[in-house]
């Protein structure tokens, strides 16, 4: 009887023995097993998942960094006399043209030495057309002749100068553009001195943002290449620009390089000089490579591997070589391709073969 029992729990062990070495063998990412995920498959269906269609992309993001805009074109007009305000011809935030007058001082006096400076000249004309006659008739030395138009040289330079005081007294825009700034003092019997500043005058038909970045974004801009600009007063659309121009070396007191992008206004007075701003710049010559999220990527011992989401709508586990990591993205040397369908959800659900319903391909960045 001991020897039926003894043979009976033998029998049970050989049984549990074999059964333990059917058992299927857990996935090392997802403690899943083939049976399990084909199981399920079978009674719930496809495993819906997200997958993002790889492909090679760029190593480094866009350079980015804010600022303040301005105009292309700022210019702060001053005084070059002094004297009494006689009239204003703008007001702030309006629109001048070039060439218009902002402001006009009384010229009573200048235009007095104007008028006496002509007679001058007048004068020193005739006694040059007088001395010519004498030192060709042999009536006068050679010298009267060259003191005469000495002076008539002289009188025109002291003409010039008293037309010029005489036109400082008008104020005129260099530029076309709006009023930023305007000056309290300037009203029309009001005192000014020369190199009182008046106004100043933004350009806004084109603008600019100076940028600080640093020795490792400076590498990857260009003079002309595109640049994005997003102002708040313009919502969320961006306006192209180009990168206008780039320091030859660095600011001594931040280490940083100045940068200056240029773009047209395209949203007009709703664009101020002072404004903040961003600014994103597309690398210029950053390395590329094939590259897929890092949380696709699995181990298994000492192989690493991704699902991809086949045609026919199956999970495929493929083996895979990686190299550098990029931010949340990994560079793959081998074992995809452009184009393949990377899934990055619902992992730990399926296996090699299980059946799987892509329901949103994520743009992967």
């Amino acid at each position: 009887m001991k020897h039926v029992h003894l043979r009976l729990i033998i029998g049970f062990g050989v049984i549990a023995l074999v059964l333990a070495g059917c058992a299927p063998t857990p996935d090392a990412a997802s403690e899943a097993t083939a049976r399990e995920v084909m199981e399920q498959d079978a009674a719930m269906g496809p495993v819906s998942v997200e997958a993002v269609e790889i492909a090679r992309d760029r190593l480094i993001g866009d350079v980015t960094a804010n600022g303040l805009i301005r105009g292309s074109r700022e210019v702060t007009v001053v005084s070059e006399t002094q004297g009494i305000i006689e009239e204003v011809g703008f007001a702030l935030g309006e629109s001048v043209t070039e060439g218009s007058v902002i402001v006009t001082l009384d010229d009573t006096i200048q235009s007095l030495a104007v008028a006496e400076a002509r007679e001058a000249v007048s004068t020193a004309e005739l006694d040059l057309a007088a001395a010519e006659r004498l030192v060709s008739s042999g009536n006068a030395p050679q010298v009267q002749l060259t003191r005469a138009r000495a002076t008539l040289a002289g009188a025109r330079a002291r003409l010039a100068q008293a037309e010029k005081a005489r036109n400082d007294r008008t104020i005129e825009s260099p530029i076309e553009g709006l009023v930023a700034t305007m000056d309290s003092s300037i009203q029309a019997g009001n005192s000014i001195t020369v190199g009182a500043p008046i106004a100043r005058i933004v350009d806004t038909n084109e603008l600019e943002i100076m940028l600080s970045l640093g020795e490792r974004e400076i590498q990857y801009v260009a003079d002309g290449a595109p640049a994005y600009v997003s102002l708040a007063a313009a919502g969320e659309a961006e306006m192209r620009g180009y990168v206008h121009s780039i320091a030859a070396g660095s600011d001594p007191a931040t280490g940083s390089f100045p940068v200056v992008v240029r773009w047209r206004n395209t949203i007009g007075s709703r664009a101020r000089s002072g404004l903040s701003a961003s600014v994103r710049i597309p690398p210029v010559g950053a390395p590329v490579a094939l590259t897929v999220p890092a949380n696709a990527v699995r181990e298994a011992g000492t192989e690493r591997y991704v699902y991809v989401a086949s045609n026919d709508g199956f999970a495929r586990r493929r083996i895979v070589e990686t190299g550098a990591r990029y931010g949340d993205r990994l560079v793959v040397t081998r074992g995809v391709e452009p184009g393949d369908q990377v899934i990055v959800s619902g992992l730990g659900n399926i296996a090699d073969g299980s059946r799987v319903a892509v329901t949103l391909r994520l743009a992967n960045q």
